[in-house]
């Protein structure tokens, strides 16, 4: 076998190996995690959420399908009862059911700002795009 051919056949053997390697790293990445600070009787409370992966994602809007009047109105799933099940789903820190979210959807102390504030971490934790370093060409 000639020096180049071994070349070559090394070459090949690195390729799939460094393929295998990358796959592996795109498998396993972690979650992506997001933060949100809210202020309850003057006490801080960090909220931690995890996405959750698209295909639970799929799950989640398929329990909560629109009531006939949001269909009519064009909605693709019922909101106010997606939102908190979302939250829930997502919310790590501290963990939160569905009804306790619920729970707090239904309250008469929190504003519709704040629960959209929640819900939008919830939601752009799940649907925000791969980090991308500033070095990478587009």
């Amino acid at each position: 076998m000639s020096t180049e051919v071994k070349i070559t056949a090394a070459q090949q053997a690195q390729s799939k190996t460094d393929k295998s390697r990358l796959f592996d790293m795109l498998k396993n990445k972690k979650r992506k995690t997001a933060e949100l600070v809210v202020v309850v009787n003057d006490e801080q409370i960090t909220l931690k959420f995890e996405a959750i992966s698209a295909t639970e994602l799929d799950k989640l809007r398929a329990k909560h399908p629109p009531t006939k009047t949001q269909q009519a109105n064009g909605q693709g799933i019922n909101f106010e009862t997606f939102q908190p099940a979302l939250v829930a789903a997502t919310l790590v820190e501290p963990e939160m059911t569905e009804d306790e979210a619920r729970q707090m959807w239904t309250s008469d102390y929190w504003s519709a700002g704040e629960l959209n504030q929640i819900f939008e971490t919830a939601s752009d934790v799940c649907l925000a795009g791969l980090d991308i370093p500033p070095s990478a060409s587009v």
